[in-house]
């Protein structure tokens, strides 16, 4: 009851964002169209062309490029100041100028993740208490289990009687859907947890694993970007893909690095890498995220698996119906807490 107390009100923003975010973008994308969706032509226009004309445009560098799985959906420039652009691949036309946490997904994923609040320094102090609560929904979860498991026949309890009084059936609901739910969304807090404390979390994983997390790293080189050509970088890029795609695109900054974020085809999401010299297009260094060890593919999974994108609407339906959950067992809880004291 006092850990319920406790995280209830966070528990009970987390759960309502986290549902929003699971089909955030497609929201977003029903909301203002015109903003994020394109038609799909031949091919997109030059990558020199389109960073040239954003620059132009916004009088600021473009830093990173997010190219969507999706053809019909805009690519994403981040420039240097932190402001956001969405463009038409194919047009060459700015779609949309954008602060990411002014955005419907945006302002969803920031009350998610870090309870909005941003410092001056950047700093998001408010995020511990987000993984604070999500400590204590795997502690209530475990003390459920316990309460459930604690008298005889604790199977013979899951049975919904048709007959039984409104408050017998709701209890019985409660234990039902508990028990169903009760590994998925331990795993959902866990892997959420994990944005925030990496390094106990990591441990966990490993002591679990028998294994160790293996981290890709950037190469370092001592010469600046000078003579770079951006599309025989791109087209470089390409045939070191194996029949993956590229995800996002780091421009070349303060050093001479091209970086290309690659999903490859047994991937989830985009976890491997290609590092290119600017200015020679020659490819410096990669990192397939394929074959590692059990503990780097569960740390690489943790973000598919929270989101739960890793197995078409149907983990999505079923992820919206998780997170809605722990707020139908605070109501509950608090009803049968009701109950007994008003007795």
């Amino acid at each position: 009851l006092i850990v319920a107390a406790i995280s209830g009100i966070l528990l009970v923003l987390i759960c309502i964002s986290g549902a929003l975010l699971v089909y955030g973008k497609e929201i977003q994308h029903l909301i203002s169209p015109n903003n994020w969706l394109v038609e799909v032509k031949s091919k997109p226009q030059r990558l020199s062309d389109l960073i040239s004309n954003a620059e132009k445009t916004t009088k600021d560098h473009v830093k990173q490029i997010r190219i969507e799985k999706d053809d019909a959906i805009a690519w994403q420039l981040i420039l240097q100041n932190g402001t956001w652009v969405s463009i038409n691949q194919y047009t060459n036309e700015i779609l949309y100028q954008y602060q990411f946490d002014q955005t419907f997904y945006g302002f969803v994923m920031f009350l998610h993740r870090w309870l909005i609040y941003t410092d001056n320094d950047g700093n998001r102090p408010f995020k511990v208490f987000i993984s604070i609560a999500s400590l204590l929904l795997i502690i209530e979860i475990i003390l459920g289990l316990w309460l459930w498991l604690k008298p005889k026949k604790p199977f013979k309890r899951l049975k919904l009687r048709k007959n039984a009084p409104n408050k017998t059936k709701w209890y019985q609901r409660h234990i039902l859907f508990g028990v169903v739910s009760a590994l998925p969304l331990i795993l959902l807090a866990f892997s959420g947890v994990t944005f925030h404390w990496k390094q106990a979390t990591q441990k966990v994983i490993e002591v679990a694993t028998l294994s160790m997390i293996e981290a890709p790293s950037k190469p370092k080189i001592d010469s600046k970007p000078i003579n770079v050509d951006l599309d025989t970088l791109l087209e470089k890029a390409k045939t070191t893909l194996a029949g993956g795609r590229i995800a996002r695109i780091y421009l070349p900054t303060t050093d001479a690095i091209f970086s290309v974020r690659v999903q490859l085809p047994s991937e989830h999401y985009a976890y491997s890498w290609r590092w290119f010299n600017a200015n020679t297009a020659q490819l410096i260094d990669k990192y397939d995220a394929v074959n590692v060890s059990s503990a780097s593919w569960l740390w690489n999974f943790r973000y598919v698996f929270h989101v739960g994108s890793f197995g078409g609407h149907v983990t999505k339906v079923l992820w919206l119906i998780l997170s809605l959950l722990p707020i139908f067992f605070l109501a509950t809880g608090f009803y049968f807490y009701i109950q007994k004291k008003q007795k």
